[in-house]
């Protein structure tokens, strides 16, 4: 079985990101429209991490340090499940939310 995920970007005369939407072959008839994107995929061959980080420019700052600091929570959630690794986790946890305050996504 396949299952299939779809990123589809419109870009300016600039090349700049105008529009985002995406859809998986389960909900093929349902795009939806979103601001941002961070994947990261892991190449085997290389041994390395490869990215791809897209957002709008209908993206907000405030939007986008907001996404980065639930991204630094989620992938502590992730590394927990995957790894074992509650210390490392419960440490990416705090620093997480020793910045947030900063980043204004929590109040102080």
């Amino acid at each position: 079985m396949k299952k299939e995920i779809k990123f589809t970007v419109e870009l300016d005369e600039n090349n700049i990101p105008e529009k985002i939407e995406w859809n998986s072959s389960e909900n093929e008839n349902d795009a939806e429209e979103i601001k941002a994107m961070l994947i990261s995929i892991w190449d085997p061959k290389e041994n390395l991490t490869k990215k791809i980080d897209l957002w709008t420019k209908e993206m907000y700052v405030e939007e986008m340090k907001l996404l980065y600091f639930q991204t630094l929570m989620t992938m502590a959630d992730g590394l927990e499940r995957a790894t074992g690794e509650h210390d490392v986790a419960k440490e990416m946890r705090e620093f997480g939310k020793s910045i947030a305050p900063k980043l204004g996504v929590v109040k102080p």
